[in-house]
C-alpha cells in the first residue's frame, strides 16, 4: 500500500510478511531466498520460510501457506515469536517506483505437520533444506535467522 508519511509527506509502501521458525529432530527448516531471476547479480541467502501476506489474509494463515509454497511442508501449532519493522530504501527495492518500503515481519514458531521437502517453483526461493544450528553459522543467511535462533536458543537463560 502506498501512502504519504504524516510527518514528512514522503510516499512509501508497506509490506506485511510472516515467517516460521520450524525445528524438527534438532534441525531448522530454511529456504534459499534467490532473486537471480530478477537480478543476475543477486547473492542468494538462506532465510526462514515465509513471505508476503495477501490482502485480507491473517498472518497465521499466510505463514502456513508460505511455508507450504516454499518447502512442501504443512505446519501447525503456531506461536507468536516476534514482530519487527524495518525500512528498505527505494533504491534497494526490486519494484515500487522508487518509494521506500516499511516492512512489518511477524515471526512464529511452528511444528511440522506433514508434507515432503521440495523447492518452490517460480517463486522467490529456489531451495529448501534442514540444517543444525551449528551448520547455519556457516551459511550465507539473512539477519532474521540469527535473531530468531538467538531468541529460541535452548541454552540461553533469557529468551
Amino acid at each position: 500500500m502506498t501512502r504519504a508519511s504524516e510527518q514528512t509527506g514522503e510516499l512509501y509502501d508497506t509490506r506485511l510478511a510472516a515467517y516460521a521458525l520450524v525445528e524438527n529432530a534438532g534441525k531448522v527448516l530454511l529456504a534459499l531466498w534467490d532473486m537471480r531471476h530478477r537480478d543476475p547479480q543477486f547473492i542468494p541467502r538462506w532465510t526462514l520460510p515465509g513471505g508476503g501476506i495477501d490482502l485480507g489474509e491473517q498472518t497465521s494463515d499466510g505463514v502456513v501457506r508460505e511455508v507450504f509454497e516454499e518447502t512442501g511442508y504443512h505446519v501447525d501449532h503456531l506461536a507468536l515469536l516476534d514482530v519487527t519493522t524495518g525500512i528498505i530504501p527505494g533504491a534497494k527495492r526490486y519494484s515500487g517506483g522508487g518509494h521506500p518500503m516499511q516492512t512489518v515481519a511477524v515471526t512464529y514458531t511452528a511444528q511440522l505437520a506433514g508434507g515432503e521437502l521440495r523447492a518452490e517453483q517460480n517463486g522467490s526461493t529456489s531451495q529448501a533444506a534442514w540444517f543444525t544450528r551449528e551448520e547455519i553459522r556457516q551459511l550465507n543467511r539473512i539477519e532474521r535467522v540469527d535473531v530468531m535462533l538467538r531468541m529460541t536458543d535452548p541454552g540461553a537463560r533469557n529468551h
